[in-house]
């Protein structure tokens, strides 16, 4: 008997701590008394005292295994911040991989921590904060639908240090930087990664998550202990000023030498912990990256474009849905814009206003193509998004609303939506939208008041996995007459369903994975025609130095580019890979196809393909390169010019980035952008030569969150000989933002 209560004492000890350590024990700390050195060291008394989480587990290379190194992680928080303490064991401390990165821009061939912070504990979104083991940092807004947005920035701090035996990271993350509802008695999720990559990517996670799970933060785990968090009143103001000079040379005319001064403000406000408010007077977004170049030669719709600017980035996991309803980026010259976002345990808002100036382009959607329209005049942009969360089911409702001052005319869109994340492994997806659109384009492609359209957009989406096997189906109606002037649809008028299928066939040999896959698509205009079939299966793997590589044939596709056009029969095949070989040589990537292709502007069949490469490279220590080139070409097929060259383009991007310190860098870009067409191979006049290049640098240096200065030159070229004449433009800037 004495042996049995023994053993159930036992027992009753290992379930209990087993339950005390399943999540985060945060520890409070009385500010007043011990002060937290943020010094990557964590070596202060409080830490030793923290209960530390070191249950990891490891999804890469290998799944469903406990972290064959160890990993702990403490929690720590006083009147004003959080702070977060991890350790990282390492059996081969001289591997880590620690390279110079720019903020932002940590990537999978660096050693890492993630932290994924989720205050409502609602597994639907987290604001992101990552340290590499240099201690660069990245942070923004992760969603399991829309996985990772490093865009909006947040006010926090981490060091990184080494001990022997590995690396360890301490942030401060201030509660004003991070958005929750104190009211609410439901703790605070948290999820951490710690990526390693050497001969094998080693992707290990504070909770079990799983490969074939489409929820990561459904294996988040609770930080419990955190009480009387505050919500008072807090703010800042930053006033930025910038000054440039400009040239503009178009031959045959003379030179235009321009010079501006301009003074913008950005004032953000917290009134409490859930709520913040954003307001810009006459932004400025001269210091933000060039966006990259894409083939469009040989393209009937518009490309969509990330948003970079960082009045917009706030809340923007909120805007989120199956559709681009929102898009922040067709609020192309705002003169002055507010935002409200407010995070409660069960409810998202967010809602933008924005008056954009006189000019510009607006998208007009069609079945076949993307046209445009002239907006010569301002216009009102509002935007509403709220989503409601009850247990794993999410309701949604979007309203967008373009008002066109002059011409009293607007576009609107109004819908509701839906998320149920039924288990880890399954979810479903609904949105309806409905539009009315006065806002029409008249015969000289200017936008003008005329007769009211209305238009539907419908989506339906079910994905489910586990770890045999993988499928999703999705389903769009898009009449011909929906149009979102505050979002990006570059397609309407048609139906269509698209189904994945995936078989896992898990470790083979030296393949961690092995899949086979089948995609198929079919869809329909408006009047019943088929325009586009396709059935594509193929093969995947993974193995050693996070390589992949897949091969997929598309036999018998079907595609049509005109409503009264031959539907083409098509066959080709594409395959691609990506592998991490080292420090220097970071990451390759490449994507390949061959096969048919479609001439747009000629309407007819040719031989052709694509291809896209990219590398990270670090050639030295302080020195990173992010290169890319893509080029596509099509090849003519009819007996008189069988082969000959009808089409050809190319985009050469090089993003390169010196590192003085760790506050100062130079950033030089250079993008060159061609294409080329044979006269003699198409009806139309063509234009036989278009280029287009662009030359930027600009040196940073960044003293805290807002508070930078840059100095920048950038130099555009372009011609179309015999159809736009040469021209060349070049501006320097100098800018200098600090917060209040």
């Amino acid at each position: 008997m004495k042996a049995l209560v023994s053993l159930i004492s036992l027992l009753s000890f290992c379930l209990l701590s087993g339950f005390a350590h399943a999540g985060f024990q945060a520890k409070r700390v009385d500010s007043r008394n011990e002060r937290i050195t943020i010094d990557g060291k964590l070596d202060e008394s409080a830490w030793q005292l923290a209960a530390p989480h070191d249950a990891f587990y490891q999804t890469q290379p290998f799944d469903k295994r406990r972290a064959h190194l160890k990993t702990e992680v403490r929690v720590l928080f006083d009147a004003n911040n959080l702070y977060v303490g991890v350790k990282a064991f390492d059996s081969d401390p001289n591997s880590i991989r620690d390279s110079f990165s720019r903020r932002d821009r940590i990537t999978i061939d660096q050693d890492f921590f993630a932290l994924y912070l989720d205050p409502s504990s609602a597994h639907k979104s987290a604001q992101i904060f990552f340290v590499n083991a240099r201690g660069t940092v990245m942070d923004g807004i992760y969603s399991d639908s829309a996985g990772e947005d490093s865009s909006p920035d947040f006010d926090f701090e981490v060091v990184t240090s080494r001990f022997e035996g590995g690396w360890s990271a301490e942030y401060r993350i201030p509660f004003s930087s991070i958005a929750y509802d104190k009211n609410s008695t439901t703790p605070w999720s948290l999820l951490v990664l710690r990526n390693m990559t050497r001969d094998q990517r080693y992707r290990m996670y504070s909770g079990q998550v799983t490969r074939a799970t489409n929820c990561n933060l459904c294996y988040s785990d609770t930080i419990d202990g955190l009480q009387d968090l505050p919500s008072g009143l807090s703010w800042n103001l930053t006033p930025q000023i910038v000054g440039r000079s400009a040239t503009d040379s178009i031959a045959g005319s003379p030179r235009v030498k321009t010079q501006a001064k301009q003074f913008s403000l950005d004032l953000k406000v917290r009134p409490d912990s859930a709520t913040t408010i954003d307001l810009t007077l006459n932004p400025d977004f001269s210091q933000i990256e060039l966006d990259s170049p894409q083939l469009s030669g040989n393209t009937r719709f518009s490309l969509f474009v990330q948003e970079k600017r960082p009045f917009f980035l706030e809340g923007a996991d909120i805007l989120r849905t199956p559709f681009n309803v929102i898009s922040t980026r067709s609020i192309a010259n705002p003169d002055v814009g507010i935002r409200y976002t407010r995070r409660d345990a069960d409810k998202d808002v967010s809602w933008i206003m924005a008056k954009d100036a006189v000019g510009g382009s607006v998208m007009i959607p069609h079945t076949y193509y993307t046209s445009s329209a002239n907006a010569t005049m301002a216009s009102l942009a509002n935007d509403l998004r709220v989503n409601f969360r009850f247990g794993t089911l999410s309701l949604g409702m979007t309203a967008t609303d373009r008002e066109y001052q002059g011409i009293a005319a607007y576009n609107r869109v109004l819908g509701p939506d839906l998320a149920w994340q039924w288990d880890r492994n399954q979810a479903l997806r609904l949105q309806l939208l409905l539009s009315n659109t006065t806002a029409q384009p008249d015969s000289q492609g200017n936008l003008r008041k005329g007769a009211i359209t209305t238009g539907h957009a419908f989506y339906a989406g079910w994905s489910k996995g586990n770890d045999a096997w993988g499928i999703g189906l999705s389903v769009r109606d898009l009449s011909k007459e929906f149009r979102d002037d505050n979002g990006f649809f570059s397609q309407v008028g048609f139906q269509s369903v698209n189904n994945d299928l995936t078989k896992k066939w898990g470790r083979i040999g030296m393949w961690n994975e092995l899949n086979t896959y089948v995609s198929t698509e079919y869809k329909l205009d408006a009047d019943g025609n088929v325009m586009s079939k396709s059935f594509s299966p193929g093969v995947s793997v993974a193995g050693p130095y996070d390589s992949s590589i897949y091969f997929n044939i598309n036999p018998a596709i079907q595609s049509r580019v005109k409503a009264d056009g031959e539907l083409y029969s098509l066959n080709r095949i594409s395959t691609g890979f990506a592998v991490s070989p080292g420090k220097q040589i970071a990451r390759v990537n490449g994507d390949f196809t061959l096969g048919d292709v479609v001439d747009i502007l000629a309407n007819r069949l040719g031989r052709g393909g694509s291809a896209t490469l990219s590398a990270k490279l670090r050639p030295l220590d302080r020195v990173e390169f992010d290169s890319s080139y893509a080029t596509s070409w099509i090849n003519s097929r009819d007996e008189l010019h069988s082969g000959e060259r009808a089409y050809t383009e190319t985009a050469l991007q090089i993003n390169s980035v010196v590192h003085f310190s760790g506050k100062d860098s130079l950033r030089i870009i250079v993008q060159d952008a061609r294409t080329s067409r044979n006269p003699e191979l198409y009806m139309t006049t063509v234009a036989p030569e278009s280029s287009r290049t662009v030359n930027s640098l600009v040196f940073t240096r960044r003293v805290g969150l807002g508070s930078a200065s840059y100095l920048g030159w950038t130099m555009t070229k372009s011609e179309t000989p015999g159809f736009v004449p040469k021209r060349k433009q070049s501006e320097i800037f100098a800018k200098l933002s600090w917060q209040i």
